[in-house]
């Protein structure tokens, strides 16, 4: 398993506020999928499972601490 963090704009908080999330996950799409209830956009838009409507700024993969 892998760590993930997901960097988004969340379009219901003010402008300036970015969103930070880490996640466990085989791989990438897997890490997104627990975020957001579709696929992003190619512009990286898309609903979270909550229905809010985020746009996905950078996903990164974490070094392990082993």
């Amino acid at each position: 398993m892998n760590r993930y963090e997901i960097i988004y704009k969340h379009f219901d908080m003010p402008p300036d506020h970015r969103g930070y999330q880490v996640k466990w996950a085989r791989d990438m799409k897997q890490a997104l999928s627990y975020v957001c209830s579709s696929k992003p956009s190619k512009d990286g838009y898309a609903m979270t499972k909550k229905g809010a409507r985020i746009q996905i700024l950078e996903v990164n993969e974490l070094p392990n601490k082993d």
